[in-house]
């Protein structure tokens, strides 16, 4: 058999033989164990898995209610070719990919392979074949035009992640169960279930610490239902950058710093002090909303802790200096001495060292190029989805022009939105792979419809190197594909066939391909696993792991109690296998951060956040009517001294208008879960397209307040600015005219 197939059955059980097999849920991060019963092709139910080791029976109601998209009316089940009219008509595979061949190649002919762009959404990073065949695509192209939606959120974690150690994908994680003192900033597990952490039963792990006599203090603008558990200290939005580096200050000021373990672990600690030299707590406190001597006290707090793990996601990585605030993050949980150590800042046990395997194929780094138009630096091989209207509007070598995209519906999640739609009808060729017709598709020449976690071969390619119990699982099909879809990895590697092209960029790939040798995602990542830490290197360790043992069991296999310590060394990729401290980068964002201006703008005197809500990931799953029950509708929360300020009451429509758009969303929540002077939306909603329950739920972009400008981002990374987002807002009159006025 060509190591390019990959052939796996399916669960199945006769009509009246039902089966139940134990999978893993593939909607977010979580990666939630899960039993799915399955008779013939239906799934009959899925349910939490009580014996997975890091989810111990715990699963959120997405995943649970996650048939219904397998089984929606809406989902697009053949490929669709767009008409000259904007309508679209179903062609065969065959069709489709002969024309996309084709039209890619002509393309290719007059502007060479950079001219193609590819596009990955969130869900990529749990669809393993997709990850691969995607950056190896790239790679083979050798364009320049890799986005992904990390670049909203996350590009600032993959940048100092290979500044401090080596590797972009090699980022530690908290050790909950362990800790002492917990402090988590701008993120709300209860509900997102972890992000960069997957730390199975979140809120039941940060309930231990309490529960153990110690504490966790939630650091946030809004009184989440993480922050409504714990201690609650309300910051002002994006101030958590500023906090960060305040609390270093303290800890060195106040001679509270584990200088033996600064020496022994890290390279360039000597600039800390200088660095933050010039920082004024009173400015710190003007910035962030919170007292001087409430700061002084956290950094003792934090320090003098026994255990101590300092954590933070989205809420923090989204504003305008969040590489610095990551990198600042992280350096305090390493100057108090908590960096691999029990209960501090830890590295995972991954069952396929990933990061091991991208760093020696030099498939990771951090500015070994710059993008075309604006001079961004490279991030993993990335470039940032702000400058996509740029450079397909932008004459010259390297002009985008035909783009693919994965997973992905970034006409409604990326920054400044509209001018990203607008931007991909100019494209000389826009093909989707999704299973709806969303705001994006709906925009594509061709949509590709692909199989969802329940119909493919899966293993958590990421959340494995962030488990807080490692365990190793992988799976085949719950239940064979409907219609005539096909996998992701399957599609882009036809594209590529096509072009002439293997989708990979390791050594020799492409003389592989020439040969007729396609290495399939699976067959790769075998080898990761047979090869790796865990694995049983081909038959000479008979206890290690390889996929087939992994598949042929039932369930997710424990690989240890916690997470492993003492290993920093063996972990980091750095020069003297240290943690490198000074950088360039570094010291400019500090410079630029204490010159920039923090004050209130009088003609927009609010700040507009962000929100994640319990049954919604990003734009997904506003189709589901198991999701959207009840009075399901797009809320804005508000202060009540801020909703009586502006003539606002609870439940009215409200106009929201920022200095690049304005919106209108159905209704107003005014509670004192937000601090005054802040907002809080959830992104995600405002549908368009052919999922008909997602459209009606109606709602407005958030994305369409927010700007795409090189000034609004984060320098280093490139990652946008969507929180902090200064605005005004009224009650609508007219909600009908303004909505269509907007």
């Amino acid at each position: 058999m060509p190591v390019s197939e990959t052939q796996v059955t399916p669960i199945a059980g006769s009509a009246g033989a039902p089966v139940t097999r134990k999978i893993f849920c593939g909607v977010c991060e979580g990666s939630c164990g899960l039993e799915a019963t399955v008779q013939g092709s239906e799934v009959i139910s899925l349910r939490p898995d009580p014996d997975h080791p890091n989810t111990r029976g715990f699963a959120c109601s997405k995943g649970l209610a996650f048939s219904a998209v397998r089984d929606d009316p809406d989902r697009l089940l053949h490929p669709l070719k767009r008409q000259p009219d904007g309508s679209f008509t179903q062609v065969s595979w065959d069709e489709a990919l002969d024309d996309i061949g084709a039209r890619l190649r002509q393309i290719i002919a007059k502007h060479g392979t950079e001219a193609i762009g590819l596009y990955q959404g969130n869900s990529v990073a749990w669809n393993f074949g997709a990850f691969l065949n995607l950056f190896g695509m790239a790679g083979a192209l050798k364009t320049k035009h890799l986005y992904s939606a990390a670049s909203i959120d996350i590009n600032g974690y993959w940048m100092i992640s290979e500044l401090l150690y080596g590797s972009n994908f090699l980022n530690p994680l908290p050790d909950i169960h362990r800790t002492d003192f917990m402090l988590c900033l701008g993120a709300n597990p209860v509900v997102s279930h972890g992000s960069m952490a997957n730390i199975g039963r979140f809120r039941d792990a940060m309930m231990g610490v309490v529960e153990r006599g110690g504490r966790v203090v939630v650091i946030d603008p809004r009184r989440s239902e993480t922050a409504s558990l714990f201690e609650h200290i309300p910051i002002r939005p994006n101030g958590d950058v500023w906090l960060l580096a305040a609390l270093v200050k303290v800890i060195f000021d106040e001679g509270l710093a584990d200088m033996t373990a600064l020496r022994e672990q890290t390279s360039g600690h000597e600039v800390l002090p200088e660095l933050l030299a010039s920082l004024d707590l009173e400015q710190v406190s003007a910035a962030s909303g919170i007292g001087v001597e409430t700061i002084r006290q956290l950094a003792r707090d934090f320090a003098m802790a026994k255990s101590a793990c300092a954590y933070g996601r989205c809420g923090m990585s989204i504003g305008p200096f969040a590489s610095l605030g990551k990198y600042f993050l992280d350096v305090l949980n390493i100057v108090t001495g908590n960096l691999d150590r029990p209960g501090g800042w830890c590295f995972g046990r991954p069952f396929i060292d990933l990061e091991t395997m991208m760093h020696r194929m030099k498939s990771t780094g951090y500015d070994r190029w710059r993008t075309r138009v604006d001079n961004f630096p490279e991030v993993a091989g990335t470039s940032p989805v702000v400058s996509i209207p740029r450079e397909i509007r932008t004459p010259g070598k390297g002009q985008l022009r035909a783009m693919m995209v994965v997973g992905a519906n970034p006409a409604n999640s990326s920054p400044a939105a509209g001018e990203l739609r607008e931007a991909f009808e100019e494209l000389d060729l826009l093909i989707s792979l999704d299973v709806y017709m969303t705001e994006t598709s709906r925009l594509a020449h061709y949509i590709l419809p692909p199989t969802v976690w329940l119909e493919r071969e899966g293993f958590p390619i990421f959340t494995q190197s962030h488990a807080g119990i490692p365990h190793a699982q992988w799976v085949g099909p719950t239940v064979p594909p409907r219609g005539d879809v096909r996998e992701d990895a399957w599609i882009m590697d036809e594209v590529c066939k096509r072009i002439g092209i293997v989708p990979a960029d390791f050594p020799g790939a492409q003389l592989l391909g020439k040969l007729g040798l396609r290495p399939s995602p699976s067959f790769l990542m075998d080898i990761g696993l047979r090869t790796g830490p865990e694995g049983d290197w081909f038959g000479l360790r008979p206890g290690g792991l390889s996929r087939k043992k992994l598949m042929a069991g039932n369930g997710a296999v424990k690989l240890a109690d916690n997470l492993p310590t003492g290993i920093l060394k063996k972990r980091l990729f750095t020069k003297g296998k240290k943690v490198q401290l000074n950088h360039a980068v570094i010291r400019n964002e500090m410079k630029r951060m204490l010159a920039h201006r923090t004050e209130t703008d009088s003609e927009f005197p609010l700040s507009l956040i962000s929100l994640r809500e319990l049954r919604t990931q990003n734009t997904w799953l506003h189709n589901i009517p198991k999701l959207i029950v009840g009075d399901r509708v797009q809320r804005l929360r508000i202060h009540p001294d801020d909703a009586t300020r502006f003539g606002i009451e609870d439940g009215d429509p409200v106009e929201i208008t920022s200095k690049h758009g304005s919106i209108v969303v159905p209704a107003a929540r005014v509670s004192d879960e937000m601090m005054p002077g802040c907002i809080a939306l959830p992104q995600g909603w405002g549908h368009a397209g052919g999922w008909q329950n997602a459209v009606a739920v109606g709602g407005s972009v958030y994305n369409s307040l927010t700007t795409n400008s090189v000034e609004s981002t984060d320098l280093p990374s490139g990652n946008a600015t969507v929180n902090g987002i200064a605005v005004r807002v009224r009650r609508a009159e007219n909600i009908s005219s303004i909505m269509e006025a907007a």
